[in-house]
């Protein structure tokens, strides 16, 4: 019977339900309106709001000052959240590494000083060594988040995050005096090993959450929705980046 199954009734199954984090832009017309009624919805489903703030174009470098932020700030007021800023951007093909720390830098402390019950997280998903890590993330204002996160839209099992994310917690640990940072992995797409970044054949979901209250220790949550496309490649060569495809998130759930 189970063959015979539609893809929307996998999609449902195994993805529609379960907390994911929700991607919000500079194009949102009216930004601090959609966080407000995106953290509603999250409180109406007793979960955990998480927001991942992708300002900046991929490939592209941040604005001096970015009126998003702020908009992000007035939204989530008060509110308790996990926020990812940034995915990619420390660390990626910004040339212009100095501003990128600056407006990250810039950007932790006015998250920090308007939404303070928001749990910020600066992201490394770019990749570099660990002392290349370190050293971005401190010049990026690290010693204000809450934490770290780890392979956002990538298919990098856990296992294979865990040992460099513990290496890196001890690193800044070490340079800032705080043991309490957390880390946090994206699994929405990392539940098989696979060969290839743009939506490689294989790929399926992780668990939607693997979360505790010990600093240093790696949790999973679902930051990208599974089944939005990386590109036209691999396993969906018509297809769009950031667009929706229902067969891949077919493929997912194996």
């Amino acid at each position: 019977m189970a063959a015979s199954r539609q893809p929307s009734e996998a999609i449902q199954r195994d993805i529609a339900y379960t907390p994911v984090a929700h991607r919000f832009t500079a194009a949102d017309v009216d930004l601090s309106q959609h966080v407000r009624d995106y953290q509603a919805q999250a409180a109406k489903q007793r979960w955990m709001p998480m927001l991942v703030a992708a300002f900046t174009e991929p490939g592209a470098c941040p604005a001096e000052r970015s009126s998003a932020v702020g908009g992000l700030a007035r939204g989530l007021g008060d509110g308790k959240a996990i926020v990812v800023l940034e995915p990619r951007l420390l660390g990626g093909q910004c040339a212009d590494t100095a501003r990128v720390t600056r407006y990250l830098d810039a950007s932790v402390r006015q998250l920090r000083a308007e939404a303070p019950n928001a749990f910020v997280f600066l992201d490394v998903s770019a990749g570099g060594t660990v002392d290349e890590q370190r050293a971005r993330l401190i010049s990026a204002g690290v010693a204000q988040a809450a934490g770290v996160t780890f392979g956002v839209g990538g298919y990098t099992p856990a296992a294979q995050l865990a040992g460099p994310a513990r290496q890196l917690y001890e690193a800044l640990a070490a340079a800032t005096g705080r043991s309490d940072y957390f880390l946090l992995a994206d699994s929405s797409r990392n539940g098989a090993v696979v060969t290839g970044t743009c939506n490689p054949a294989g790929a399926r979901i992780g668990p939607d959450s693997v979360l505790s209250d010990q600093p240093g220790a790696l949790q999973q949550a679902w930051l990208t929705v599974p089944g939005v496309s990386d590109g036209p490649c691999g396993a969906a060569p018509a297809s769009r980046a950031g667009e929706f495809v229902p067969d891949l998130a077919r493929q997912l759930t194996g």
